[in-house]
């Protein structure tokens, strides 16, 4: 297992109500609920972000591969949309808008080079995820039911 070599964890911090903050390096990214779910909506949902990052990852790998062909991306975007189920996303249903038409040859490469995104890739194969519950030192544990 490796991670990014001397890049410190992303720290969630609870900013109130509903809301946390997330330390990413040197950035912060704020994530709340809608109004409806006892949020004030002042930032996405965590959920959306899962979205926002397979997106985001998606629109890089396809510029990339434009700009090394000289083919043409500027105004291209990314839709996603996530269709869910009771307690999770089952499926991300991705658009690539470009904004010019392009050789016809290129349209499967161009689905490759999107779906070998590092998101794609980790929920199309999944990651494991391990959680650990570090208490103070002397409080008290907690009952169990």
């Amino acid at each position: 297992m490796s991670d990014v070599a001397g890049r410190p964890p992303m720290v969630v911090t609870h900013q109130g109500g509903v809301r946390f903050a997330v330390g990413i390096r040197q950035h912060q990214v704020v994530v709340d609920q809608p109004l409806g779910a006892g949020g004030d909506d002042l930032a996405p949902t965590p959920l959306e972000l899962l979205g926002a990052s397979l997106g985001s990852c998606v629109a890089l790998y396809v510029q990339q591969f434009c700009h090394a062909r000289g083919l043409p991306y500027e105004g291209m975007r990314v839709e996603v949309r996530p269709r869910t189920v009771p307690g999770r996303i089952e499926r991300f249903d991705v658009s690539v808008v470009l904004p010019a038409p392009l050789p016809p040859h290129y349209a499967q490469l161009l689905e490759r080079v999107a779906r070998s995104c590092p998101a794609h890739a980790t929920l199309v194969h999944g990651a494991e995820v391990d959680v650990a519950i570090h208490l103070p030192e002397g409080a008290p544990a907690a009952a169990t039911a």
